[in-house]
């Protein structure tokens, strides 16, 4: 069970650090087409706007500690404490889904700008919110077995996530390619 759950924390750092990096350099190839069609000054708004949402979902994905061996020794040390790594592994990955799809729809307009793509890139919104205050209280009214259904939740959540990555990276890699 702990090994799971430090595997659990440990992609949820891997991810969101992976996507710091693929936004960084998504920026950077739209700023060079973006000098390359001399549409440098057109863009310098959108672009901008592009920042400031990079610069929100950075924030949010690093926001606090969340160290995978950390919180596995916290959660063996006071098992209390695995409800809040349950609560953090859902609603970080609903609000950087979020972030992520923000991010990605104004570069996809930005791309559509600079004539890179004529089809918007959408990533959905496959994390649905799941009430931690219901979840937690089920867990401890069925002494547990909720929180096998809450575990599955929080490893599934993530590989829908991951599945809908892969649809919309590989048309982003066909655009920018072009």
């Amino acid at each position: 069970m702990f090994f799971i759950l430090f595997k659990l924390m440990e992609r949820r750092e891997q991810h969101f650090e992976r996507m710091v990096n693929l936004r960084t350099h998504l920026m950077d190839v739209l700023k060079e087409k973006a000098e390359a069609a001399g549409k440098t000054a057109d863009l310098e708004e959108d672009m901008k706007q592009l920042e400031g949402l990079d610069y929100d979902a950075t924030n949010r994905d690093r926001q606090g500690d969340k160290s995978p061996v950390m919180w596995l020794v916290l959660s063996i040390v006071a098992s209390p404490v695995v409800y809040y790594v349950y609560y953090f592994l859902n609603d970080d990955f609903r609000a950087h889904e979020s972030n992520e799809r923000q991010f990605m729809l104004k570069a996809s307009e930005i791309m559509n700008k600079l004539n890179i793509s004529e089809n918007q890139i959408e990533p959905q919104l496959m994390v649905p919110e799941r009430n931690f205050v219901t979840f937690l209280v089920l867990s401890i009214v069925t002494c547990g077995i909720y929180g096998i259904y809450w575990l599955y939740t929080i490893i599934n959540d993530p590989n829908m996530h991951f599945d809908d990555h892969g649809v919309w990276e590989a048309q982003l890699l066909e655009q920018i390619q072009s």
